[in-house]
């Protein structure tokens, strides 16, 4: 089982139950958009890694939306896991619209 983390711009998070590991065809009616950019976040409380991070998945246009807001708790999550890492990106880079994380969750009973 999965659930797909759907963190929007608003500072709210949904997150939805995947049978199967969700796919870009499935992120897009979430993020709303045609093309998906990933990179990785800090985001300890949807990781099955010990260090936190994880792959994230967002609008690769999304500074071309005129009604692009940025989305700041995923934006703090990328550069902490930046910070942690030694990435960078474009000084004042900031993501915006919505965010999706992919989380397996593992059957404790099994």
């Amino acid at each position: 089982m999965y659930k797909l983390h759907v963190i929007k711009a608003d500072n709210t998070t949904e997150s939805v139950d995947y049978t199967k590991k969700p796919t870009f065809q499935d992120m897009y009616k979430h993020i709303g958009c045609s093309m998906i950019e990933m990179s990785k976040a800090y985001y300890p409380e949807y990781s099955n890694r010990k260090n936190g991070y994880v792959d994230i998945y967002f609008d690769e246009e999304f500074l071309m939306q005129e009604d692009s807001e940025p989305n700041i708790e995923a934006t703090v999550a990328w550069k902490t896991w930046q910070d942690k890492t030694g990435h960078m990106a474009l000084p004042g880079s900031i993501l915006h619209g919505t965010v999706c994380v992919i989380q397996e969750v593992k059957d404790e009973a099994a």
